[in-house]
């Protein structure tokens, strides 16, 4: 599994983007606690709300997103409990589990994911840590992994590399895996530039005198080791050849006739599906009688 984990501000626009794909029929709330899970508002006002008992904490806003390995979805098909298994584990071992939280499994994508919205405030006021946020998920991701014998992450040895790198060489790495991950999934560049508002990254078409696009860059403002937040830069190209402006465009056109292939094809299997249902009805049968075509007594 892999484990993604992001501190914010705003629970109205960290809900809103998971509740979105729920609303959408692309996504389902697997597990809650202390917030209204059923429509948007209300969850936002609970979540609010409660972190006004700790009002000098400003980002009390927890986003995890976890991802199954593509090997593990004939058990996750099988074992529907299983992935809220893994949620609740790992809410008790991020220690999220005394405080208010809402599990969303999206079913927009090929691999099997869940995002988890929390409340840093818990019940009593306290302050859920955040510090080292990111190998302590690690470390408990490895735990669950093994307890339900589910497939182990192929990039562990990689990702682990990285925490030995000099801060802004990792805020270049991470900066440009949530790039990529988030490109994957758009197929416009509005789409783009907002699917990366949510992980706290702005996105920068650069132009020149005649307003024509030049180039691209990405900002992100995040904590450093010392809690204070910091704003990292880096145009398209320094994070990756395939990032430049010229190749994103590139991608996006690619994703979205992708989409409308996908979009067709399930059209197709649905009136596919349809037409069997009609085949089957008992007034064809009927009609399939009356004309000599039913069985011989």
């Amino acid at each position: 599994m892999i484990g993604k984990t992001s501190i914010g501000r705003s629970f109205k626009g960290c809900c809103g983007y998971n509740m979105e794909k729920v609303e959408k029929g692309k996504g389902e709330v697997i597990l809650s606690q202390g917030v209204r899970d059923y429509e948007l508002k209300g969850m936002v006002a609970d979540f609010v709300r409660q972190a006004q008992m700790n009002p000098d904490l400003s980002r009390s806003v927890w986003h995890t997103a976890v991802s199954f390995d593509p090997r593990d979805e004939p058990r996750l098909r099988a074992d529907p409990q299983l992935m809220h298994k893994v949620a609740s584990d790992y809410l008790k071992g991020m220690g999220l589990a005394q405080s208010q939280y809402v599990v969303i499994r999206h079913t927009d994508t090929a691999h099997a994911h869940f995002h988890i919205v929390a409340n840093r405030v818990a019940n009593d006021g306290q302050t859920v840590s955040d510090g080292h946020n990111y190998s302590r998920s690690e470390q408990l991701l490895r735990q669950i992994e093994q307890h339900y014998g589910l497939t182990p992450m192929q990039e562990q040895a990689q990702r682990l590399s990285v925490e030995n790198l000099p801060e802004r060489d990792r805020s270049r790495i991470e900066l440009r895996d949530q790039v990529r991950e988030s490109l994957s999934r758009s197929t416009s560049g509005q789409e783009l530039r907002d699917d990366l508002a949510r992980h706290h990254i702005a996105m920068i078409v650069n132009r020149d005198q005649a307003g024509q696009p030049r180039g691209i860059s990405f900002e992100q403002v995040k904590a450093d080791q010392n809690g204070e937040e910091i704003t990292v830069a880096f145009k398209g190209s320094k994070l990756h050849q395939h990032l430049s402006l010229g190749q994103i465009q590139q991608q996006l056109a690619i994703n979205a006739q992708l989409r409308q292939k996908q979009a067709l094809e399930a059209a197709k299997e649905q009136e596919r599906v349809q037409a069997q249902k009609l085949e089957k009805s008992p007034q064809i049968e009927e009609k399939r009688l009356k004309r000599g075509h039913g069985r011989s007594l």
